[in-house]
């Protein structure tokens, strides 16, 4: 199989070479799904048997699945995985209607769902919950860039609520399933290779990515075994233009107080003055650019034993690995943002009336630095699962599930240096050409170091541990054909930690501030490929890391303790009741689930408390419990009025704990001014109502129309508010106060807290078909294509209302394929609208967004070989076994 990647940002993969020896790839065949009991006699759920093959039969099989569920679930199978460009998990979900990503460094990393935030969504591997993290992660998001695609044979993500999945989810719950041995037709030995190599036009390099799975069964296909790993690396340079924010002065004030710029020449009325002072100047304007480097690794075993119909046990292993190296000079006007804004003299200055904010700038006295950092992440995943299956009789069966998984998020190695010149004449912005990359000339020859000073020189390490133990079963009974009863529950363990060490002092003194650095320092480039005007200055002297280390002497300083250790424990433990029906009423099929669940939760947080004395700062370790129940209760409902339409409803109160970093006790308080500054242990969990109600038109094979709207009220949602509460009432330790203060007395605290909740609504439109209607060759084309409006509203407290953080109002994606024998090919689109960051904004900023993004990937292969293994087909599907 030969295949090229067409990838945005500049880069181009190009297929070195594929070897299958039995099959093509190892996605390229459909995993085998369990039929659960009195699904198949139902005349109204059968589904014609699948004759296509490869990425149209993928396509029929996640529809399959769509519509025998309860509930509102979406899928990807593992042939759409594959025959995509898609660097990882997250940009393969984000095909699934109501799911946008956001992307770190070229690539996706966490989802959202329907409007929220990847806090709000859970993600099961193997059906155990997970969490995967890298960097200095404190909350609960799941980073996928942690997996290569290649290691999964299916991605299902549940958008509607029933008793039987484990709470904590607001908005869904991706379960992500591994590949088994028996999920590939016949016994034996199967095995797949494949090798890529991908070339970016931006870092000049071509980097490898390679999958292999080696599988075996015995003839009665009682037993088997399966092991499979993908490597992959990444290079690519990253450049941009950012401003850091961008903030204005006060026209009441004189010239060269607060936030105000020291002068003006031109101005000579007291208009023109108020019309500098009031307007918004950016705050660190500059262009920059990352060289990255990354390596994953990742692999995946399992064993299946399957003694008779009546028993199943698997157990599934799943390791993976990400590295990282970010290297990322730029050059930067840093008056802008600090003081020294005092003493910038405006000499030239257009100002965009409609945004009041500078346009164009010339200024004197400006204060440039010139930066340069290196950052090294190293990460890990490990899981273990054992599922085991048991029919004791045709109608009474049960299923045990046990498992741990620990993600550790390391960086080992981030230094920072810097290079200061004071005083700089005629600096000049421009952004009247392009309001998103001006002109930026800095009025001096920025590739010598005759007149930078070395001036700051920063080294730290830190890190997080994420670990997560379940033990969880189920029973089930077939009261009649058409009514099952289900109850179970789980356990579950979960635990947090972080830890941080730095150096205490960042500013270079003595022998190690040197003043002309160009024996320590490297001239950089940024090639000016996003369009960046001419005559910008594209060339500048940045410190050199390797050269410095060797230069400085404070680099080898002893790391100090930055009293940033946190830490989380977490007792979950649930109970369900649920009943399933799947009858018939007339002609019309009525199934679905209606079921209550009971869940405990049990905190334990610690943290640093900075406590301030007249002596100086000191240091206690806190300790806080809180703990808290809920029931809650589900509903779904699938009505089939015909053979090829569905009409869903449901409802169910759910919950979403609260993100980590809210969760800590540390923080500061004086005794002495009555003040507390913290997060709050005691926060109760987001809690939310969900309604939802979809239409699905099935109207020929892997063809679907579908609309869905839902809306949630969410009756709380967690704020930062300033108010004055007695000490007793906070839950920290009397010892903080150390006989400064009484446990009586009223404190200004500032803290977390639920809040007063809000709103979000939507509508979901989904559209697939193949073109077979159409002609010759235009009959080997398809379209998939969704789009999704979400807007919501939500109380911020003093701040006021406002929409969701990180939820965009409108997301498309299309996918335009054609398959023709052994050839295939598709391209993508994905759109998603402006969202906001956070708010209120700082810096006099109401608030603080990020604007609409657009990706486009595409793919080819060529099967060289055929495919000699049968993919297993069934009639129907109603649910994930695990």
């Amino acid at each position: 199989m030969q295949r090229i990647n067409l990838r945005n940002s500049c880069a181009v993969g190009v297929s070195l070479a594929a070897l299958s020896l039995a099959l093509p790839a190892v996605a390229q065949t459909a995993p085998q799904e369990p039929v659960p009991t009195g699904v198949a006699d139902q005349p109204a759920a059968q589904v014609e048997d699948i004759v296509v093959t490869g990425f149209r039969s993928s396509l029929q099989q996640a529809l399959n699945i769509k519509r025998s569920e309860a509930g509102a679930v979406d899928a990807i199978l593992a042939e759409d995985i594959a025959d995509f460009p898609d660097q990882n998990l997250a940009e393969a979900i984000q095909r699934l209607p109501g799911v946008t990503i956001d992307r770190v460094n070229g690539q996706g990393t966490t989802i959202s769902v329907r409007g929220l935030s990847s806090d709000f969504t859970r993600t099961r591997i193997n059906g155990l919950e997970a969490q995967a993290a890298s960097g200095g992660s404190r909350n609960r998001s799941f980073d996928f860039s942690m997996f290569a695609s290649e290691l999964f044979n299916s991605i299902k993500v549940r958008k509607t609520q029933s008793a039987e999945i484990e709470e904590g989810s607001l908005g869904a719950t991706v379960d992500l399933q591994t590949g088994r041995p028996m999920d590939f037709g016949g016994s034996g030995l199967n095995s797949a290779l494949s090798v890529q190599g991908s070339y970016n036009d931006l870092s000049e390099k071509t980097v490898p990515r390679l999958a292999g799975l080696l599988s075996w069964t015995n003839e009665d296909r009682t037993f088997g075994a399966l092991i499979s790993a993908a490597y992959s690396e990444r290079s690519p340079i990253l450049e941009s233009f950012n401003t850091t924010r961008w903030q204005r002065g006060d026209a009441s004030r004189p010239y060269g107080v607060g936030q105000n710029l020291g002068g003006c020449i031109p101005c000579t009325t007291a208009a023109q003055r108020t019309e500098v002072l009031n307007a918004f100047y950016p705050r660190i304007p500059r262009y920059t650019f990352g060289n990255t480097q990354e390596d994953r690794l990742g692999v995946t075993a399992a064993l299946q034993w399957r003694p008779s119909a009546r028993t199943e046990v698997a157990l599934d292993l799943l390791w993976s690995r990400l590295n990282s190296e970010l290297e990322s000079p730029n050059l930067e006007a840093w008056s802008f943002s600090r003081a020294a804004v005092n003493s910038v003299v405006v000499r030239d200055y257009a100002i965009d009336a409609s945004k009041n904010a500078f346009s164009y700038g010339v200024f004197d006295n400006v204060l440039v630095r010139s930066e340069n950092g290196f950052t090294r992440n190293e990460s890990t995943f490990a899981q273990a699962s054992l599922n085991v299956r048991h029919d004791f009789t045709d109608r009474f069966r049960g299923n045990l599930k046990l498992g741990a998984n620990k993600s550790e998020a390391r960086t080992p190695l981030n230094v920072a240096y810097a290079f200061e010149q004071s005083d700089v004449d005629g600096y000049t912005i421009d952004f009247r050409g392009d309001d998103r990359l001006p002109l930026i000339n800095y009025g001096f020859d920025t590739t010598s170091g005759e007149d930078f000073t070395l001036i700051q020189a920063t080294r730290s390490t830190s890190g997080g541990d994420f670990d997560n133990q379940v033990a969880a079963g189920a029973l089930e009974y077939d009261w009649s054909d058409a009514v099952t009863f289900k109850f179970g529950g789980e356990y579950r363990t979960y635990g947090f930690s972080n830890f941080g060490v730095s150096r205490a002092n960042t500013a270079t003194v003595g022998a190690d501030r040197l003043t002309g650095v160009d024996s320590i320092g490297k001239v950089v480039s940024i090639d000016g490929k996003i369009g960046v005007p001419a005559g910008s200055s594209l060339n500048f002297i940045v410190p050199d890391i390797g050269k410095i280390a060797d230069f400085l002497s404070v680099y080898d300083d002893p790391l100090t303790p930055n009293r940033s250790e946190r830490e989380v424990d977490e007792t979950d433990q649930g109970v369900f009741v649920q009943t399933d029906f799947n009858t018939q009423l007339g002609a019309v099929t009525v199934r679905g689930n209606v079921g209550v669940r009971y869940a405990r939760t049990e905190v334990e947080s610690k943290g640093w408390q900075t406590i301030t004395t007249p002596a100086g700062p000191t240091y206690e370790y806190v300790t806080a419990n809180n703990d808290y129940d809920d029931v809650l209760p589900s509903f779904n409902l699938a009505i089939e009025p015909r053979e090829d339409l569905v009409i869903r409803l449901g409802a169910a109160k759910v919950m979403s704990r609260p993100s980590l970093g809210d969760l800590t006790p540390g923080g500061g308080v004086s005794p002495t001014t009555r003040t507390v500054s913290y997060g709050n242990p005691l926060l109760d969990p987001f809690r939310a109502t969900n309604y939802d109600m979809s239409v699905e038109w099935y109207f020929q094979n892997e063809g679907l129309l579908a609309a869905a709207v839902f809306y949630k009220d969410i009756d709380s949602f967690i704020t930062s508010v300033t108010e004055s509460i007695v000490w007793s009432d906070l839950g920290l330790p009397d010892e903080l106060l150390q006989g400064a203060a009484r446990p009586t007395d009223v404190f200004q605290v500032t803290r977390k807290l639920n809040g007063q909740g809000g709103t979000l609504h939507g509508l979901e439109i989904q559209y697939q078909q193949p073109f077979t209607f159409l002609p010759g060759f235009w009959s080997n084309f398809g379209f998939i294509g969704n789009f999704t409006y979400v807007d919501s509203e939500v109380d911020y407290g003093a701040a006021g209302k406002n929409r969701l953080t990180g939820q965009s109002k409108n997301t498309v994606n299309a996918t335009l394929y054609y398959e023709k024998g052994p050839f295939q090919a598709r391209t993508s689109a994905a759109y998603r609208s402006s969202y906001l960051m956070s708010f209120p904004g700082s810096n006099g900023n109401s608030e603080e967004g990020m604007n609409d993004t657009v990706y486009l990937d595409a793919s080819m292969s060529y099967d060289i070989t055929p495919n000699d293994v049968t993919p297993v087909s069934h009639p129907a599907i109603t649910r994930v076994l695990w």
